[in-house]
């Protein structure tokens, strides 16, 4: 086969990978940079926001958090409906509902209401991420894994000259080999 008709299937190849890639590697991405930041302390929790409100409770007649007392909080937050469990212990009555739950006081009536909200578009891309769809979307991934493999070959070949592979482009590949490498040998 000729130089040119290599060059011409190389160019083409790369060309059409990289518009089918383009999609997942956006969202890998942008869930990447999300996940990296969660992970230094920037945000509580990659998947949802979290907000407080304290507020005063009156305390169970009885002293005993049942059922009926946490049915009654739920309802001052207007979570009856999403009542999950509860769980009392020596002082303390902890309420868990659907996105969120109550700690109360229960010497002095104080009490926290902590609710999640869900951070749509970024939990279904950490959702893609995480792989947790699992079963054939494991199989697409190393698909795309693979064609990210076919993209990064193929475009070492893409130019010619001193902006190709045998020129400036074998710095910059080195670089992105060393740079890795190095970072590794440190803090591995």
């Amino acid at each position: 086969m000729k130089r040119k008709t290599l060059r011409r299937w190389n160019n083409a190849l790369h060309r059409d990978i990289g518009y089918l890639a383009v999609g997942l590697t956006i969202i890998y991405a942008l869930s990447g940079i999300i996940m990296n930041h969660f992970k230094s302390g920037d945000f509580q929790h990659p998947d949802y926001g979290k907000s407080y409100e304290d507020f005063k409770v009156t305390l169970p007649g009885n002293g005993i958090a049942d059922k009926t007392y946490v049915l009654s909080i739920l309802k001052q937050v207007d979570q009856e409906d999403e009542y999950k469990s509860h769980v009392a212990g020596n002082g303390y009555v902890q309420i868990f509902f659907n996105n969120g739950s109550v700690y109360i006081d229960l010497t002095n009536g104080d009490a926290q209401l902590e609710k999640k909200t869900p951070r749509y578009i970024l939990k279904e891309f950490n959702l893609l991420h995480y792989n947790n769809i699992k079963k054939w979307f494991t199989w697409f991934s190393d698909v795309y894994a693979a064609a990210l493999i076919v993209l990064a070959i193929t475009g070492l070949f893409i130019l010619r000259g001193r902006n190709g592979i045998l020129g400036r482009g074998a710095w910059l590949t080195a670089a992105g080999i060393l740079i890795p490498v190095i970072i590794i040998l440190i803090y591995a």
